[in-house]
């Protein structure tokens, strides 16, 4: 039983933790774990992704709307500018992007300036709106990544990995927005580009929808696996030994991926 499994792994480990697992043909599912709900660090740019979706499927916006980036946008001070570990921190100020660059940078290589820019063109109180609308009120976006002052004042951004869960199993079915919409987001996240969590075992040819999220004392990733048998993965662990939770949740992967295959070998 798989659920057995990961239990042995995640037995030893010291910290919080939580794991999802849902298999997308049979339908099996398990939760293992002390945890649910933890600060949501990159996973925050699913999210922003998904409003994109309702907006253009609203026709509030359209892909293809412009957006000129300004000097308020690059995160920092006058003086010095913080590492984001993006695209956009090293594009010119009045440059040109579109919607659609914007939350495909996002997600596909996790800048920041982009996901702060599509939170602020949202705004916190509407995507909270749609995360109600979708029966997710654990998951929960309240501030740009790297607002300090916000920081400062505790005030923190939320994900449920039961809830991602839901969210990536209804995406899968084409319940989410609408069949294409649910389709064109899972074509993103096969893009997302940080592969060291659940991609680490496999060969390129096997496609993995994810976003991860790293952070201090913080790792996540979660996504769906497009194996011969596809299924979801959600997983999280917080205040631990960051190198101990990779190789946990790699192993996990990996596990899970032999119980929906029922095969020892990779892709």
């Amino acid at each position: 039983m798989i659920l057995d499994n990961i239990k042995d792994r995640i037995d030893n480990f010291r910290g919080k933790i939580g794991i999802h697992y849902i298999d997308l043909n049979s339908g099996e599912s398990c939760y293992a774990g002390n945890c649910d709900v933890f600060y949501a660090s990159g996973s925050v740019k699913i999210i922003t992704l998904l409003e994109a979706f309702k907006w253009i499927e609203a026709d509030k916006v359209r892909k293809d709307s412009k957006y000129v980036l300004k000097k308020s946008d690059y995160i920092g001070n006058k003086e010095k500018k913080i590492k984001t570990f993006g695209a956009l921190e090293y594009l010119h100020e009045g440059i040109e992007l579109t919607l659609e660059d914007l939350y495909r940078l996002s997600t596909s290589v996790s800048d920041n300036i982009a996901f702060n820019i599509l939170f602020r063109m949202f705004g916190g109180e509407e995507i909270n709106k749609t995360l109600d609308m979708l029966g997710f009120n654990k998951t929960r976006l309240h501030r740009a990544i790297l607002d300090m002052k916000k920081i400062d004042k505790g005030i923190e951004n939320y994900v449920s990995i039961k809830e991602m869960a839901s969210l990536f199993y209804r995406m899968y079915k084409g319940q989410i927005i609408s069949n294409r919409a649910s389709f064109e987001m899972l074509e993103i996240l096969k893009e997302h580009q940080q592969n060291r969590i659940m991609p680490y075992y496999f060969d390129e040819e096997l496609r993995i929808a994810h976003q991860t999220g790293i952070d201090n004392n913080l790792l996540m990733d979660m996504g769906i696996i497009y194996s011969k048998n596809p299924f979801v993965l959600c997983m999280a662990a917080e205040d631990s030994n960051t190198r101990n939770a990779e190789s946990i949740m790699r192993d996990i992967t990996l596990l899970c991926y032999r119980n929906s295959n029922k095969s020892g070998k990779t892709d």
